[in-house]
């Protein structure tokens, strides 16, 4: 499995070792389920971010920001 080659700064390198042997001992399958619960976590946490800035926009508004802010793609009104 290739590895990330750098620790991050805010980690010490024995919780850097952790995690490396973590994901070594996970399968293919649990390794990406993980990835994809991670990244609606993060979808989560923006949508609530765009929230709170924008506490009079419906949810397909945010959603439409999200997408605009993420991939450049404007949405239509109706989709």
């Amino acid at each position: 499995m290739p590895r990330m080659s750098s620790r991050p700064l805010d980690t010490t390198p024995e919780a850097w070792a952790q995690h490396a042997a973590v994901l070594e001992r996970m399968g293919g399958d649990a390794r990406l389920l993980t990835a994809l619960e991670l990244s609606d976590a993060v979808r989560t946490l923006r949508l609530e971010g765009l929230r709170a800035r924008h506490p009079e926009a419906s949810h397909g508004d945010l959603i439409r920001r999200l997408v605009r802010e993420e991939y450049g793609i404007e949405l239509p009104e109706r989709w």
